[in-house]
């Protein structure tokens, strides 16, 4: 093992990081994405269409990238909530792109104490993040579309590194699915099939990405959901028989949103809004989106 990526390993794990793995930056990602594209499955989300370039070649985003470097992170299993409206796991707490990004930076100093040059990203990038994560073995990438991890499970955020540095590559890991398919079966909106998911039914889509008015075929399917789903992770096996984890208390979620009823949220005002969220994930999408899905949760009850 180099030198290199036995510093980053330990300066990964004393971050917090759970788990990091390598893998080339030129391996090749198929037509997946590409048809899934050309499909329509993302919804409004343009810009996933304007980066696919960048996103299929990471020379474009670093010139001379030799390996992506991928990092997870755990989130909360639980909900946390004590009134109506769930919030997903990953939304519970403090913002992890600044959260990670502090972080990533100080790995980014110890790739260039071995002549690296880095970019970083969490969720922020063009980079297929769940692609590089199973081509560096870490996991492998569910009927849910997301990266399950032997052990772990999928609650985790995922962190790259493209660097121009050579590390030694992780073994892809193959499908421990089987022919269980009780993250499609649980799907409120029947978005899930064979690992992709069609952002036009997804209630996640709905109630943090998307811009127009959620159909009625849609918010029928809410239920106690405020702000994203996780019904696909509760449903699959390997969530329930993962190993504790230690939770970051920044991603844990405060008090008062744990116990504040859903009137209450519908009826924040800007500022009471942009206090309650600040430095969370939830501020982006609003107090108007918020309070429209508390309004439908409540309208089909």
């Amino acid at each position: 093992m180099s030198a290199a990526f036995q510093a980053l390993e330990y300066a990964a794990r004393e971050l917090g990081f759970s788990a990091v793995g390598a893998a080339p930056a030129d391996a090749d990602q198929g037509e997946r994405l590409k048809q899934w594209l050309a499909e329509g499955m993302h919804a409004g989300m343009e810009w996933m269409e304007r980066h696919l370039p960048a996103r299929l070649d990471p020379q474009l985003v670093l010139p001379g990238a030799r390996s992506v470097v991928i990092l997870t992170y755990e989130y909360a299993r639980e909900d946390a909530r004590t009134q109506p409206g769930a919030v997903a796991r990953y939304a519970q707490g403090e913002d992890y792109h600044k959260l990670l990004a502090g972080k990533l930076a100080d790995l980014d100093e110890t790739l260039q104490m071995y002549g690296g040059v880095q970019r970083c990203f969490t969720d922020s990038g063009p980079v297929s993040e769940r692609f590089f994560a199973w081509r560096a073995g870490l996991g492998w990438i569910g009927r849910n579309g997301l990266l399950i991890r032997p052990g772990r499970g999928s609650y985790c955020f995922l962190a790259s590194i493209l660097t121009t540095l050579e590390l030694p590559y992780g073994t892809p890991m193959k499908s421990h699915c089987g022919n269980c398919r009780r993250c499609e079966q649980a799907c409120p909106v029947h978005a899930l099939h064979n690992g992709a998911c069609d952002a036009r039914k997804c209630l996640s889509y709905w109630t943090i990405e998307a811009k127009e008015s959620m159909p009625p075929e849609i918010a029928t399917a809410l239920g106690n959901r405020l702000y994203g789903c996780d019904a696909c992770q509760e449903a699959c096996p390997w969530n329930a028989s993962a190993k504790p984890a230690r939770i970051d208390p920044h991603l844990l979620m405060p008090a008062r949103l744990r116990n504040m009823p859903l009137a209450e949220i519908e009826n924040l005002s800007d500022d009471a809004f942009a206090d309650l969220f600040a430095g969370t994930p939830i501020r982006r999408i609003g107090a108007e989106h918020l309070a429209a899905n508390a309004r439908a949760m409540k309208i089909n009850k």
